[in-house]
């Protein structure tokens, strides 16, 4: 071969070589650029398995203010109070979106679940699939607000405190994660629970239950780890255990009779619902995040009948 024909193979070679190799380096960069891309909440779905509670509530509207899609989780979704009073909320904030153009408009689907009965939830699953958009794969994340607290010293608790707190607590943990692992996975999303934290006198047993949620959730994250399915619990000393799982909390506005009653749904700070953002939309999240973030609150009122008044960063509705 002569030295002119060998000379130009090599220069192909090394041409044909480098292309390759520029072509593996800008795949390898394009998936390990799309691990990193931090979820937007204006394209995707979350589950708050419990909106029965003031928490819940205020998850809910707080989510849905920011454009997500809220699934809002509830034992009667159509004639409970709690599913009443996001009705309300719901009307009133698009009464109040069609005068504010620019606002970024969510949604929330109220659904029935109860984490003690594993057919409901089954039921919850594909009611959830039916309202997926074409091009959604799954949802985007599970919190699990669903739980039970009673207070009580060990010496004098009934037994059936602790089995229910048991069965909320613990096994509705297991049983969410088993049913909704399925929409998890194709979006690589992540689950998150209510970890340990709370402290008081006769909350051995609530303790005891949240640490074994910790406990849970620590091995689930090992084993979901595979699928790129995040585990993520809140550390949640800074609020009350019997403020967790609480009813909406009615308070009336005024003595004169025929003045509605309204109904609040503040239990995080602002500064803790940013840290719930975090824990949901953070590109590499921490196993853990703490709710003791001392700042405002959000607040929340919500109407069973629509009236809306906007002030500074709340929302202020009557029933």
């Amino acid at each position: 071969m002569e030295v002119h024909t060998a000379l130009v193979l090599t220069v192909q070679l090394v041409a044909l070589f480098s292309i390759a190799g520029a072509l593996l380096l800008y795949l390898l960069c394009k998936v390990k650029g799309s691990r990193n891309v931090s979820l937007d909440p204006r394209f995707g779905s979350i589950l708050i398995t419990s909106a029965d509670t003031a928490l819940g509530l205020q998850l809910s509207t707080y989510l849905a203010s920011k454009g997500c899609r809220v699934f809002a989780g509830m034992k009667d979704p159509h004639e409970s109070l709690p599913a009443k009073l996001l009705k309300g909320w719901m009307k009133a904030r698009e009464n109040h979106l069609e005068l504010e153009s620019n606002c970024v408009i969510g949604q929330i689907v109220p659904l029935k679940i109860d984490v003690t009965k594993e057919d409901v939830l089954r039921e919850a699953t594909e009611k959830m699939g039916a309202h997926l958009n074409a091009g959604e794969r799954g949802i985007l994340a599970v919190i699990n607000t669903a739980g039970t607290v009673f207070r009580g010293r060990i010496d004098t608790q009934e037994f059936q405190e602790w089995e229910s707190m048991f069965k909320n607590n613990v096994l509705g943990c297991l049983r969410v994660a088993r049913a909704f692992i399925g929409l998890l996975r194709p979006t690589r999303g992540r689950f998150i629970f209510l970890g340990s934290g709370s402290r008081g006198d006769g909350l051995l047993a609530y303790n005891a239950s949240r640490n074994s949620v910790e406990g849970t959730a620590c091995a689930l994250r090992e084993e979901l780890k595979p699928y790129g399915v995040s585990v993520v619990t809140l550390e949640s000393s800074g609020v009350p255990a019997e403020s967790l799982f609480k009813s909406p909390i009615p308070f009336t506005i005024s003595d004169t009779e025929g003045i509605p009653t309204q109904y609040s749904a503040e239990i995080l700070t602002h500064s803790s619902l940013q840290v719930i953002e975090r824990a949901l939309f953070d590109p590499r999240p921490f196993d853990s995040y703490s709710l003791s973030v001392p700042n405002t609150k959000f607040q929340c009122k919500l109407p069973c009948r629509s009236e809306f008044v906007r002030k500074s960063n709340s929302f202020v509705q009557k029933v």
